[in-house]
This record gives structure tokens, C-alpha cells and sequence, in this order.
């Protein structure tokens, strides 16, 4: 059992009509979920709007965003917005802020600031840190802004947090040293949370700032069904995916079969991800996803707990059946894992 206490979020996609977002927050709101994260990938819906719809039709759970991209909006709009949101909902918001310059390479929209996603995210970080708790604004090589810059209105929270969402070793350690909070990227394993945990603990550390203040979340791969092997099945298309787009370390310190990997990458290169989910094994599965019934559910779920997760967000595919899926985590398995 995990040493600490966790929390069970669910991720609602920006790839869904707003109308299904708002029957399925309330739905997990209902069903004791204490978070609600949403993204922006693509061109789909906006996140703010997407985050406000969510807030007005919901009265406790905390919003997340993970992540908004600096690259898309200013520094200090995406300040504004936030205080703006936290404010709307009562003080709930969660900021997560990452420079996701493969989406803007996939959309043929990358700049030259796109060159250096090291130093635009950290920045970013510090600029919005900075204008939120009324600080002198830093000097900044991507973005342009005064140091004089504030915000004009007073924020409800001048500590709203803001997660730095971090995937490779330089940013983990920027992350523990800058960020109030990490969300971790996609498909995690045990095995990465434990190295990714370590490096964030460096850099905290280093930066002179204690690494057990920072909420350490993250985005999992979740299908749990009372059908396991349909629970499973749905699960090969999404890993197939992000095995061939995600950062090497994601899955080199994973600690799954390296062939495997490899054969699943380059089938997918060549021919598609639904030939690379046909290749997806068992082990892949167990490594990168908490995918089958109740019970199965129940021992991933502690297993990532154990490796030092906070917040676990159910992403992706909650089941074959969605609404079923977060119903049958929300009453057979949440109480189980502590």
C-alpha cells in the first residue's frame, strides 16, 4: 500500500463534444472524483473555455489544465486567464504550463522559439509565478515583457500552483527547482515515475527548496471493464501511438522488453498504428497502461501509488465503455487503494 494519500482525477479530452465534457464531469464529480484535468492538443477545443464549462457546471472538484502551451499564448495572458479561472471557480484551478513543440511541428505552426522548449518552459514558469504572487517580473530571453509587468486585479489565490509538465532529465530537474508541482507525461511507467521522481528531487534539492512540498501527478493510461480482455484490447492503439511519438527516456526506463518496443515503434512508423497495436504484447501493457478488470486495476494502481504518484488521471480510454469504466473504478477500486 502506498505510504501516502492519493487522488483519483479523470482527464476529459478536448477531442469531445463540450456537451459529453459536461455530462461527464458531472458524472465524475458525482462519483467522488476529486479532480477534473483537460488538454489542448491539436486544434480542438480551447482549454480555458473548455476548463470554465467544467467549472460552471461543477461545484467542488479542482480543475487541472495539463497542459496550456507558453508557444500559444503569452506568459501573461495565460496569468490573467488562470487568476481569471480561479477566481470563476472558487479558488479549484490547477496550471500546468509545458512548451509541446511536436504538436506545433505536427501542425506545420513551429517558430523559432520552438528551438529552445527548455528555456521557454522554464521562463514561462517563472514569469507566471511571478505575476500571480506579485512579484518583480524576470528578465526573459523568448518572451517579451516589462519588468514592471502586473496583473490588474488582485488574484483570488496569489499560490495558485502552477505544475511544470516535465518529461526528460533537464526538465524534471527544472521542474523541482522552478515549478510548484509536476505533471508527469504520457503512457508512465513504475519504472520511469521512480527515476523521473528522483531527478525532480535533484533539482528541488539543488535549488535549495524541499522536494516532499511538490504534488507529483500524472496522466495514466486507464481501461478497466468488467470484460478484461476487451478492457485490454482497448489499450493497444493508444500505446502503439505513444510509443512512436514519445521522448526515448519514457520507455528506456520503463524497464519493459526492449525488442518489443522496438518492433512496436517501427511497425508503426511504417505501417500504421493499428498494425503497431497488432503487435503490442501483454508485458507492454502490464508496463505502460492499468488495463483489465476490477482486481487488476486495484494492484497497478497501488503499484504507481507505491512508486510515488500523487495524483492519478485517468486518461485515454477509462474502458471500453467509458461511463462504465468510471463507474466501476469510482465503487470497486478507488476504496481499495488507499
Amino acid at each position: 500500500m502506498a505510504g501516502h494519500q492519493v487522488r483519483f482525477a479523470v482527464s476529459l479530452q478536448n477531442d469531445r463534444p463540450i456537451a459529453e465534457i459536461v455530462e461527464h464531469a458531472r458524472l465524475a464529480e458525482s462519483l467522488g472524483y476529486r479532480e477534473i484535468w483537460t488538454n489542448e492538443n491539436g486544434h480542438y477545443r480551447g482549454i480555458f473555455t473548455v476548463a470554465s464549462t467544467i467549472a460552471a457546471n461543477t461545484a467542488t472538484a479542482r480543475i487541472g489544465l495539463g497542459i496550456v502551451n507558453p508557444f500559444h499564448r503569452h506568459p501573461s495572458v495565460i496569468a490573467m486567464e488562470a487568476a481569471t479561472l480561479d477566481e470563476a471557480s472558487g479558488g479549484r484551478l490547477m496550471l500546468g504550463i509545458g512548451a509541446a513543440q511536436w504538436n506545433l511541428r505536427n501542425l506545420g505552426e513551429a517558430d523559432e522559439r520552438t528551438r529552445r522548449p527548455y528555456t521557454s518552459t522554464v521562463e514561462a514558469i517563472q514569469i507566471i509565478r511571478a505575476l500571480l504572487r506579485g512579484e518583480p517580473v524576470p528578465a526573459s530571453q523568448q518572451f517579451t515583457i516589462s519588468p514592471q509587468a502586473r496583473l490588474d486585479f488582485e488574484p483570488l489565490r496569489r499560490d495558485l500552483p502552477v505544475y511544470a509538465g516535465a518529461v526528460n532529465e533537464r526538465m524534471l530537474r527544472a521542474a523541482g527547482a522552478y515549478a510548484d508541482s509536476v505533471e508527469l507525461g504520457a503512457i508512465m511507467s513504475t519504472g520511469y515515475i521512480r527515476w523521473a521522481l528522483g531527478v525532480i528531487g535533484e533539482g528541488a534539492t539543488a535549488a535549495g527548496r524541499d522536494p516532499a512540498a511538490q504534488d507529483i501527478a500524472a496522466p495514466l493510461m486507464v481501461s478497466v471493464g468488467a470484460d478484461a480482455k476487451a478492457a485490454r484490447e482497448a489499450v493497444k492503439s493508444g500505446l502503439a501511438y505513444y510509443l512512436y511519438r514519445v521522448e526515448k527516456v519514457v520507455y528506456e526506463q520503463a524497464g519493459a522488453d526492449a525488442d518489443d518496443i522496438a518492433r512496436v515503434r517501427e511497425v508503426t512508423a511504417e505501417r500504421g498504428v493499428a498494425a503497431g497495436a497488432a503487435v503490442v504484447t501483454d508485458e507492454i501493457i502490464d508496463t505502460f497502461a492499468v488495463a483489465g478488470d476490477t482486481q487488476l486495476a486495484v494492484r497497478r494502481f497501488r503499484e504507481y501509488a507505491e512508486a510515488g504518484l500523487y495524483g492519478l488521471i485517468l486518461q485515454h480510454v477509462p474502458g471500453p465503455e467509458r461511463v462504465e469504466g468510471l463507474k466501476l473504478i469510482a465503487t470497486e477500486v478507488v476504496s481499495h487503494v488507499g
